[in-house]
């Protein structure tokens, strides 16, 4: 991986809970949190895999450049009108025509005691 990230992204542990309630603030979700720390504009491409299913391939996200962006799987609009399926596990790949760094968070507010996880996706080095 270069200074600036990586062009390619694997995140293998997807899953996003079905909604609970009706208070906005305790909405479960999931983001890549994306920095671009480039000059350019990064063109992503991301591909959700499943293990029951035929993958969701090449929905296109921009992230323009000097600029971070979380992109919220709970909202089709940021994910190119695609829905996520609720309780069903998945894994994304992530493709960047310029480096980029990629984490990944989970809001799960299912229960009263809500919990916040975050990693950094998996960089693949093209070098």
């Amino acid at each position: 991986m270069n200074a600036d990230g990586a062009r390619l992204w694997f995140i293998p542990d997807g899953y996003l809970p079905s909604p609970v309630g009706d208070d906005p603030a305790y909405v479960n979700h999931e983001a890549f949190c994306i920095l671009n720390v480039t000059g350019e504009d990064a063109h992503l491409q991301i591909d959700f895999y499943f293990a029951d299913r035929d993958p969701i391939e090449n929905v296109a996200v921009t992230v323009p450049a000097k600029r971070s962006a979380h992109i919220r799987l709970d909202d089709p609009e940021q994910i190119g009108g695609y829905r996520i399926p609720y309780d069903t596990p998945y894994g994304a790949r992530i493709r960047s025509d310029v480096p980029i760094v990629v984490q990944y968070s989970r809001m799960y507010s299912t229960t009263h005691n809500i919990s916040l996880m975050t990693t950094m996706a998996h960089a693949v080095s093209a070098d």
